[in-house]
């Protein structure tokens, strides 16, 4: 029986040993950074326990993944019939082929996987775009871990979390030094190096930026959350606040930075330039636009992969097309559950239909809607469960919740996890979903 489901019988059969501990808790994660838009994040009361084979296969999928990514980027510059299948505006298409000053492709990003157990997985989409959720994370496992449940575990088993920013700071300052080398040049002893943390300030997470600045300063940067709309150029270097900056985070989502190009003029040039590094790159946004899964399964891309990498695509990426390519009157109408409508850009789940929520009829004038846009049809993938509680103020109830296992890679290694689940099709905090604390249990026998 799985760790969860007997912390889980414990607290069904003796719930008045555990209520108020779940109040205490309540109150607790309130106090806590754990929030999202100025409200506490919803969570559930027991932790996703991942155990070290998890954690292998999470690793293997990672680099099974990264390998295409390098590949398809590396393709997207060199060969024009894979550039046109994303389609890009002019403009960004610049930016993309613009040098990063260093070889790693995709260095932070967020990888959404179905997880069904140890090799088995489906990836439902990748977040290399101002990947987020390491403070949420980091702030309710902080809570939980000194929960009455998780208490009584580390009785018998070793309970260990995962560490989100000092592990990005030192990736970051890998990622920076190669930049530098590759100018010719090396970090200066003499000066700290100016750290500038960039998004758009009516769109950010403060509280999290303000986490990371932190992390940077501990280890001597200058730090500094700035956005772009401030910054300034001087001989082809970003400034900000009289400072040169040496390194921008960019947590700045592409499709804003797109949707608002003409607010940020020096930025732009900035990008241009070359002369700051930037982690990450215009790159990333290959792969984190939902026309990435689509591209695997086209002609133009397989080309070029080897049937190992195909076999990987087949087994861990579901068919992904675009809607344009479908009639109306066919295999999407008749089998609507087993598909999900996706824009391609946007984020947060947002616009994400499943047609399983939807009637027949709903469905269909839904798709009649998005035909001849740039809307994708996904396979629905099997949905992968695990066992939690809700509490309603007199008792437990056990529920099987879907769930979404997000993992964290830093510069190509894994990070750590992210863990959401829901009741509904669609897991997200748009659609009533609850985060879980993520630990790797150990037995320690």
């Amino acid at each position: 029986m799985k760790i969860e489901s007997q912390i889980i019988d414990k607290i069904m059969k003796s719930p008045e040993a555990y209520a108020g501990d779940f109040l205490n808790m309540e109150k607790s994660v309130a106090g806590s950074g754990a929030i999202y838009k100025g409200k506490p994040v919803p969570y559930l009361y027991i932790p996703k326990v991942y155990t070290p084979e998890d954690v292998v296969s999470f690793e293997q999928a990672l680099d099974g993944m990264m390998a295409i990514c390098d590949k398809v980027i590396d393709l997207y510059e060199t060969d024009p019939d894979v550039r046109a299948l994303f389609g890009f505006d002019s403009r960004l298409e610049e930016l993309i082929l613009k040098p990063s000053g260093y070889s790693r492709r995709v260095p932070m990003g967020r990888f959404d996987i179905f997880y069904y157990g140890p090799d088995a997985y489906m990836f439902c989409e990748l977040n290399a775009d101002g990947a987020s959720a390491m403070n949420e994370e980091t702030e309710l496992t902080s809570v939980l871990m000194g929960s009455k449940p998780m208490l009584e575990l580390s009785k018998t088993h070793k309970i260990e979390r995962f560490e989100l920013f000092q592990s990005w700071v030192n990736e970051v300052g890998v990622l920076y030094s190669e930049f530098l080398s590759n100018q010719g040049a090396e970090m200066s002893s003499d000066s700290p190096t100016v750290m500038a943390i960039v998004d758009f300030m009516d769109k950010s997470s403060p509280l999290e930026f303000e986490v990371f600045k932190k992390a940077f300063e501990s280890k001597g940067y200058r730090a500094f959350i700035v956005d772009p709309r401030d910054i300034t150029v001087s001989g082809g270097r970003m400034m900000t606040n009289g400072h040169e900056i040496d390194v921008v985070y960019r947590r700045l989502v592409t499709k804003d930075l797109m949707d608002r190009y003409d607010e940020i003029p020096e930025f732009i040039e900035g990008l241009k330039a070359g002369k700051t590094c930037i982690v990450g790159s215009l790159k990333t946004q290959i792969i984190h636009t939902k026309k990435f899964f689509e591209a695997l399964y086209q002609n133009a891309v397989r080309r070029h992969l080897s049937s190992e990498e195909i076999a990987f695509i087949e087994a861990h990426v579901p068919l992904t097309m675009p809607l344009k390519d479908f009639g109306p009157e066919d295999v999407l109408l008749q089998n609507k559950d087993q598909y999900i409508l996706k824009p391609i850009d946007f984020y947060a789940s947002k616009g994400v239909c499943a047609g399983s929520d939807y009637s027949p009829e709903e469905w269909k004038n839904l798709l009649e809607s998005h035909f001849g846009d740039t809307h994708i049809i996904q396979a629905y993938c099997p949905v992968s469960f695990t066992e939690n509680i809700l509490y309603n103020g007199k008792s437990f109830e056990k529920k099987d919740f879907r769930t979404i296992t997000g993992l964290f890679v830093y510069n190509g290694k894994l990070a750590g996890v992210y863990t959401r689940a829901g009741l509904n099709a669609i897991i997200s905090g748009l659609h009533d979903g609850y985060t879980l604390s993520s630990v790797v249990v150990k037995s320690k026998k």
